[in-house]
């Protein structure tokens, strides 16, 4: 009989908390979110408590492997295996180093991203540019390829951490632009105040609602040209990946019929880059407005089905945390009563029995692994309470976690 050691069992576990971790940490910066509240307790649930906490100051540091265009366009396989590698040493590095949170790129191999909070005290200075000059280091040592590395500003409190992320996508912008240097922090001088959480859902409201007029006014405004005085070009390029990410989150939020436009919204962050003027920008941003208007009138305006197929897709990646059907109307716009008759016409099951359904499924595949404790488990598919989560686990599989476990324990 097959049989897996103890050791064995922790790393599969392990790697479960990590892929979830990993998972959540981009969904931050891509999911839209009506207050911080759901992101601290699913931190807190993922082990990451450290990233919960109030008045927390963090910033975003960037790592992009720089490979000829000519030898990866014809080595698919030597791409990814390069990726693989870069992502690899990146944990490893990261992992010598207490709360430095690595996450991937999953549309490009050849890039990561750190999320660093900062912690008081004289031995913590620089600790970010320190960590980057260590990476970097090792990645020159055995990879043998250049890289471009940069750092975003620090700002404090969850509910700017889009902010921090977007100068972090400028820095790196403005490493891969320069020569002179290895890595280039965000300029000090950049406005990091927009966009405020109440900013941001004013212009998300402008969007869903597909006022294209009200979004071109803003769009004059943030990105104004003319015989005023110039804005400066950090800080155009910094509210272009601000509402870029804005654009993101509402497209994924709709997304319903297959266009895979927030797949398309999160990889436009380098055509951004390539833009050299204001008014490029602005351009490329009412097109990316107009779609992503689109695909909101079409989810809200098509089929009876296309809403409720957006929300169900929103739950299956945000199954951990709470939003009950209240918040969940108020995040799409919907009254209610509305919501809870159209899912349940739509999956056939009430919107709560629909994410208790992928909870239980998760905990499943997550039983597997001997390494998780039942309490820990609990917490990693949404569960606060360990009592809740064997009752409900009962209740929808016949039996109890304990029970499942030893199961397959038993046909290995």
């Amino acid at each position: 009989m097959f049989e897996i050691s103890q050791v064995e069992e922790e790393q599969q576990g392990s790697s479960q908390v990590r892929q979830l971790q990993e998972s959540f940490l981009q969904q931050m910066v891509k999911e839209d979110w009506l207050s911080a509240e759901p992101v601290r307790t699913r931190l807190r649930q993922l082990k990451l408590s450290v990233l919960a906490g109030e008045g927390l100051k963090l910033r975003y540091a960037a790592i992009e492997l720089k490979v000829p265009q000519e030898l990866m366009a014809s080595r698919h396989k030597h791409r990814l295996l390069t990726g693989t590698l870069l992502q690899k040493l990146c944990r490893e590095t990261a992992g010598g180093w207490k709360h430095i949170y690595p996450f991937g790129d999953e549309a490009d191999p050849l890039r990561m991203y750190f999320l660093i909070p900062s912690k008081e005290g004289v031995e913590h200075a620089n600790r970010t540019e320190r960590f980057i000059e260590e990476l970097l280091q090792k990645l020159k040592d055995i990879m043998e390829l250049d890289c471009s590395c940069a750092a975003g500003m620090e700002v404090k409190g969850l509910k700017r951490v889009k902010n921090a992320f977007a100068s972090c996508l400028c820095a790196l912008h403005r490493t891969n632009t320069s020569v002179s240097e290895s890595w280039v922090e965000a300029g000090t001088g950049m406005v990091m105040t927009w966009l405020s959480p109440e900013e941001e859902r004013r212009l998300a409201q402008m969007i869903e609602q597909a006022d294209l007029a009200a979004y071109e006014r803003e769009l004059e405004l943030l990105f104004e040209v003319g015989e005023q005085e110039q804005i400066p070009f950090d800080i155009s390029m910094y509210r272009a990946m601000r509402l870029l990410l804005l654009l993101t989150a509402i497209a994924r939020k709709f997304e319903c019929s297959g266009t895979a436009l927030g797949k398309f919204m999160w990889n436009s962050h380098k055509t951004l880059a390539a833009c050299t003027s204001p008014e490029e920008l602005k351009q490329q941003l009412h097109e990316r407005g107009l779609l992503v208007m689109e695909e909101v009138t079409l989810a809200r305006k098509s089929s009876s089905s296309a809403l409720p197929e957006a929300v169900r897709r929103y739950m299956e990646r945000n199954y951990g945390c709470e939003l009950p059907l209240a918040a969940a109307a108020q995040l799409f716009g919907l009254e209610e009563h509305s919501l809870s008759r159209q899912f349940k016409q739509h999956v056939g099951i009430p919107l709560a029995d629909y994410v208790t359904k992928i909870r239980m499924a998760k905990a499943e595949q997550l039983l597997q692994a001997d390494g998780l404790k039942l309490p820990e488990l609990a917490l990693l598919v949404g569960y606060s309470s360990l009592s809740h989560f064997v009752s409900a686990f009962k209740k929808f599989c016949g039996k109890s976690p304990k029970e499942y476990r030893e199961r397959i324990q038993r046909t290995r």
